[in-house]
């Protein structure tokens, strides 16, 4: 058993900036150049200029997209330089962090950014049955609103994971894992067995809901398309490559929720049999969080995005009687649950830590059980 709970080396604490402080005074220098870009008219508008999938700059207009990513880029430019500084500006500097990241998120992030995941994983597939699906793939790819939505994307983790660096250090817990001075084998054995509790819930409330778009995708097999109109049905029976994309987009779905049980099963731990050369192999634990952190932020997106065409009634868009609304709008609970079942497969996961050296073996959930 491990009882080691020798202190962080100060120096290392106190003064070494995290790694994501660069990148994130990185981001908000591009944001900043990007902001008088869209203002001189340097370079083209990337945000939509009609009503777009839940945009709010569909009502507010260009020109207030481009003053926030330069209220953005200063205020992230000046957090980040605080955070290069020894000691790095306390709890205030995490919170702005993370609430840089927030109102990334609520201001440019839409319910585009889960529609460009659905089709990228089923890009390898579907363009082989869909003629041009890849030329209109990259064509969508290369838009100004999608690169921008991807930038935008990228800012909501940096800043999500400076703001975590400087809560540690803040709290002068380890900068690598986060284990404060009162770490004992105790405190983290409890903390894992809360981690594997809350995960479970976690991830049966993301399962249930992850069900409700496969629902309506999967009766298209039968020629039934539940929400699409009849304008809808006369297109699906002269194009077939529609019912392929819709299915496929059901498909990976449900794909969704036979990954997400990873997160609380010891296969999310230890490659399964049925992984060809990896069986046995532990799972990087970036293998899981990071793609399930963006799909989490890409779901709350897509429910974001329904609300604010509700609201604001945008025209074309959903509507509160469509049953794709509350389909989309659930989603943002999908992707609430999600995100708190990767934080609890990281908590719970994390072995023991070659910079302050605290921690315990890592061990599968079977293990941890018995452990409780």
């Amino acid at each position: 058993m491990n009882t080691r709970t020798s202190p962080v080396p100060p120096p290392v604490a106190a003064v070494r900036p995290a790694p994501t402080t660069w990148a994130v005074l990185a981001w908000s220098a591009l944001a900043l150049a990007l902001g008088l870009g869209w203002i001189s008219g340097l370079l083209p508008s990337g945000v939509p200029e009609g009503d777009g999938f839940g945009s709010l700059f569909g009502t507010w207009g260009s020109t207030a997209a481009a003053w926030l990513t330069l209220a953005l880029g200063l205020v992230g430019t000046v957090c980040a330089v605080v955070m290069t500084r020894p000691g790095r500006g306390g709890p205030a500097v995490a919170y702005t962090a993370w609430g840089l990241s927030a109102a990334t998120v609520v201001f440019f992030i839409t319910g585009s950014l889960l529609a460009l995941f659905g089709y990228t994983m089923i890009m390898p597939v579907a363009a082989w049955f869909v003629p041009g699906l890849v030329g209109l793939w990259m064509e969508q790819v290369l838009k100004p609103e999608t690169l921008t939505l991807l930038f935008f994307t990228v800012g909501a983790a940096l800043w999500a994971v400076a703001g975590l660096a400087a809560r540690r250090a803040a709290g002068a817990a380890c900068p690598d894992c986060g284990r404060a001075h009162d770490w004992t084998p105790q405190v983290e054995r409890t903390v894992r067995a809360r981690a594997l509790k809350v995960g479970r819930v976690a991830v049966l409330i993301a399962c249930l809901s992850s069900l409700a778009y496969p629902a309506l995708r999967f009766p298209w097999l039968l020629g039934i398309t539940p929400g699409m109109g009849a304008d809808f049905s006369e297109e699906f029976a002269a194009t077939p490559g529609t019912l392929f994309v819709g299915v496929g987009l059901g498909a990976a779905g449900a794909a969704g929720t036979l990954l997400m049980t990873g997160l609380v099963l010891r296969w999310g731990v230890r490659f399964p049999f049925w992984t060809v050369g990896l069986r046995g192999r532990r799972v990087p634990i970036a293998l899981a969080v990071v793609p399930a952190t963006l799909v989490a932020l890409a779901l709350i997106a897509m429910g974001r995005s329904v609300l604010v065409q509700i609201v604001m009634g945008q025209a074309g868009m959903l509507t509160a009687s469509d049953p794709h609304a509350w389909v989309f709008l659930g989603m943002a609970v999908w992707g609430v649950a999600l995100a708190v079942a990767t934080v609890a497969y990281a908590v719970r996961r994390r072995a023991e830590c070659d910079t302050c050296e605290r921690g315990l073996p890592e061990v599968d959930p079977r293990g941890l059980r018995a452990a409780a």
